[in-house]
């Protein structure tokens, strides 16, 4: 069993909110499948601290958790029955087994993209000429990461002042906040003020990030013989995975993000930068189905993949 909700847990962080607390999730949760209302005030003291803490509203605070509840019991067949005669024992083992899968799932993910992922930022992978110019090193350290290192000190820059402060960004003088996307969100790093989702979410890096974790990293150079004949199957194998969605591409967004900068452990903030905001920044330009914008993104994020 614990197998089981630990890779629900994997799931969990790669398919839907890696920044999520599932003993939170199930509190709430658990309130509104047992008549509880929708005022989380009332019965959650976490989502009331999370509230006064962040500009989140009460009700993104409450869908978050059912976001990520719901999610769990989709991954778990026969546990929402469960649910009704847990022993709170259970219960704390299931939420535990939950979270440490959503750590391991991350931590694999980063550990196995640190330096790839890295490999693959160049637009011509095989040229010298786009290859990362001073090199970084195969080492545990990443010193040489994010704004200490000149190219990936564009790739994160808000794009928008990307022209004129690159100098000022690395001197600290401006600030990497979840409100301007980073260069590295736009096709080939083109901002176009006249049309400013024009080309968003759809650069060759995050591509290339979404095959390396969801396909397999030959996928990236487009040797399907050695994703099929891979000991480990994908993720989009072993889940039946048959499309890309806005949590996928978020998540792939921030992984991206985090193995750039020079962050050196897993964290939700990066000096100024909120990746959880930026999270749902990115999830909330994706969210209306009928947004002709989201469903060319989709169609183009899809066309690619599968």
């Amino acid at each position: 069993d614990t197998e089981l909700y630990r890779n629900a847990g994997r799931k969990t962080s790669s398919l839907l909110d890696t920044f999520g607390i599932p003993s939170a999730a199930f509190k709430t949760g658990l309130q509104f499948d047992r008549g509880g209302k929708r005022n989380p005030k009332q019965y959650v003291p976490y989502i009331y601290l999370t509230i006064q803490l962040t500009h989140y509203r009460p009700e993104d605070v409450t869908n978050r958790h059912l976001l990520l509840y719901n999610g769990v019991i989709d991954y778990v067949p026969g546990l929402k029955s469960e649910l009704d005669h847990i022993s709170s024992k259970k219960l704390n083992m299931i939420i535990a087994m939950v979270s440490k899968g959503m750590s391991d799932g991350r931590s694999a993910d980063l550990s196995s993209v640190k330096h790839k992922g890295l490999q693959s930022i160049g637009l011509n992978m095989y040229s010298k000429a786009d290859a990362l110019d001073p090199p970084i090193p195969e080492i545990e350290d990443k010193s040489m990461c994010g704004l200490n290192h000149p190219q990936l000190a564009c790739l994160l820059c808000p794009r928008k002042k990307l022209d004129c402060a690159m100098a000022a960004l690395q001197a600290g003088e401006i600030t990497m906040m979840a409100h301007n996307w980073p260069t590295f969100f736009y096709e080939h790093g083109i901002y176009d003020a006249a049309e400013k989702t024009h080309g968003l979410f759809r650069n060759h890096i995050v591509l290339r990030f979404y095959k390396h974790l969801f396909i397999g990293p030959s996928s990236i150079m487009n040797d399907a013989s050695n994703v099929r004949n891979s000991v480990k199957p994908s993720k989009n194998r072993a889940w039946g995975l048959t499309a890309v969605n806005k949590y996928i591409i978020t998540y792939v967004h921030i992984i991206t993000h985090f193995t750039i900068s020079s962050a050196q452990h897993w964290t939700q903030c990066i000096g100024d930068m909120d990746l959880d905001e930026l999270l749902w920044a990115i999830i909330e330009m994706l969210d209306d189905d009928d947004d002709p914008w989201v469903k060319d993104t989709l169609v183009w994020w899809n066309r690619y993949i599968f």
